[in-house]
């Protein structure tokens, strides 16, 4: 035997007629949501793919996988959402906290709703810049009333409060309509009046839990300020 022979047998124990055993691989699968067709701990049945991911801990509170549910279904879901939350504005002696759950979808739609009526009651030309600035109102104010509560030291959450302010704005939606239909001021007048009590009433009882102990009403000047000035606009529209 040569040296160089000699040099490969020595190395690592492992001669040149050594049959090669592979390591086995670790196994890097994920567990999120549990694996599909794993067995379970507890019973040791398997669990299929549908099991798997419709447990009671899916995030949201949910108790079924929505990804494959029909779209109209989503929709439908989305929409009496929407609408229970606006009827606990308009009728706030039935509260049962389901502005806890907050969305966007519901003030989107108002703030739409009551740029497009403002927008069809000013001139031609100006229909583009009314609509522009009674969106940017509603989406700046309530950013910034929103602000104003966090600094004053409230214990809500950001979206919290922009979603309660957005679904407030329901009153000064059916008030603008009402003035499309009806362009006589001495109708116009209360009607507006009515709204923005109404929408103030229901914003501050809504943000009442924010625990601003002795600043309360330095909340609530911004938030009445900010409806006054929604409903000075339908006015003068």
């Amino acid at each position: 035997m040569n040296r160089n022979d000699q040099l490969i047998a020595d190395d690592d124990g492992y001669g040149i007629d050594t049959d090669f055993v592979p390591a086995k691989r670790p196994d890097l699968s994920g567990s999120i949501g549990g694996r599909m067709g794993s067995n379970n701990p507890t019973t040791g049945a398997t669990m299929g793919p549908q099991t798997a991911y419709t447990s009671s801990s899916l995030p949201g509170g949910y108790r079924s996988n929505t990804l494959d549910e029909p779209i109209l279904t989503t929709i439908a879901r989305d929409f009496g959402k929407v609408g229970r939350k606006t009827v606990q504005v308009l009728y706030p002696k039935g509260r049962d906290n389901a502005l806890q759950e907050w969305d966007l979808w519901g003030p989107l739609f108002f703030c739409l709703s009551l740029a497009i009526i403002m927008s069809f009651m000013a001139p031609g030309q100006q229909a583009s810049a009314v609509f522009t600035g009674v969106f940017a109102l509603v989406c700046i104010g309530s950013c910034v009333v929103t602000l104003n509560c966090k600094l004053l030291g409230g214990h809500v959450s950001f979206f919290q409060s922009v979603c309660t302010l957005g679904y407030c704005i329901s009153p000064m939606a059916i008030a603008s309509l009402v003035t499309v239909l009806a362009h006589r001021i001495i109708i116009t007048l209360p009607v507006v009046i009515v709204a923005v009590g109404w929408s103030i009433s229901a914003a501050v009882g809504f943000l009442a839990g924010a625990q601003l102990a002795n600043r309360r009403l330095l909340a609530v000047y911004p938030i009445c300020l900010f409806y006054i000035c929604i409903g000075w606009i339908i006015i003068i529209s």
